[in-house]
């Protein structure tokens, strides 16, 4: 009986830590400031441009589309620090730099405007944006 009461105190002190112990692996869903993808992607042309295509030329070798090197659109999500650069035509892909000190600026820099970035490299591996200049098209 004595060694019963010995076993107690301690069953009871591991059933304690159990129970602490468990409820922090509960998982967390607690999300935050989430958005649906489908708001936060811009519109999907490919498509489109892939349906114009065909309609205006019966070939069977569809051209795939191809995003112009360093010319972008102003993404909405821009900020005082951030810069938010959507792929010209497509829109598919979406990058985010960081602004330098003291951007130069030619031309309109305004939302949803084509422009084309120049990039400063910090530290060998972030870049940086250091210049944007407004792209007319024609």
């Amino acid at each position: 009986m004595k060694k019963m009461l010995f076993a107690l105190p301690a069953l009871m002190l591991a059933a304690i830590i159990g129970m602490t112990t468990v409820s922090c692996f509960a998982p967390s869903y607690k999300d935050g400031d989430t958005v649906a993808a489908s708001e936060f992607e811009p519109a999907d042309t490919s498509l489109l441009a892939k349906k114009k295509l065909s309609d205006s030329t019966k070939v069977a070798d569809k051209a795939a589309i191809v995003d112009s090197v360093g010319i972008y659109y102003v993404g909405t999500g821009s900020t005082k620090q951030f810069l938010q650069l959507v792929s010209y035509p497509s829109k598919r892909d979406t990058l985010v730099y960081g602004k330098t000190l003291h951007i130069k600026v030619k031309g309109s820099a305004d939302f949803n405007s084509v422009v084309r970035v120049k990039f400063y490299l910090l530290n060998g591996k972030d870049s940086l944006v250091s210049a944007v200049e407004q792209v007319v098209l024609e």
